[in-house]
């Protein structure tokens, strides 16, 4: 087996992920929004070939003030660009590097996960030569495998 990752954290390293994450955190959470998928589906969306077109439309809505009809806050609205600009700086790299620990996390839990099946399976060789301990090792392994566990069949009637 190849072994294609070997992330390791030292305590200095793990405690300085933590502060900034507890910073971001501390300083995102409270002007953050949560939208359900359901809620996101039904928005308007706007991303690198709309931001042009809000820009420009914002600057005619400077240009031509006495056009604008009451219910649109323009002052508003050049807040929200400006909040999306902002965010979009912030989650670009974000985004990258919380894909990179995904892909990292599922690289390595597969690796731990094959490694445990041939562990699993050279226990259940040495169990079946009588090899001491190893039934014993077996038969918790075999109760802590993941996946379906044969369920008694209740008669009908």
């Amino acid at each position: 087996m190849e072994n294609k990752v070997s992330f390791v954290l030292n305590d200095d390293e793990k405690k300085q992920i933590k502060d900034a994450v507890s910073i971001l955190t501390s300083i995102l959470e409270p002007k953050l929004t949560h939208l359900s998928a359901d809620d996101k589906k039904e928005l308007p969306k706007m991303g690198d070939k709309t931001l042009a077109f809000v820009e420009k439309s914002l600057e005619y809505a400077d240009l031509y003030p006495g056009f604008m009809p009451i219910f649109i806050d323009v002052k508003e609205a050049k807040i929200d660009l400006e909040s999306v600009k902002n965010l979009r700086q912030l989650f670009l790299p974000l985004e990258r590097i919380t894909n990179e620990i995904d892909s990292t996390m599922t690289l390595a839990g597969s690796e731990a996960f094959s490694s445990s099946l041939s562990i699993y399976k050279v226990l259940k060789n040495a169990a079946s030569m009588g090899q001491p301990g190893a039934a014993e090792a077996v038969s918790e392994l075999k109760n802590r495998f993941p996946g379906k566990k044969k369920t008694a069949v209740n008669p009908v009637g």
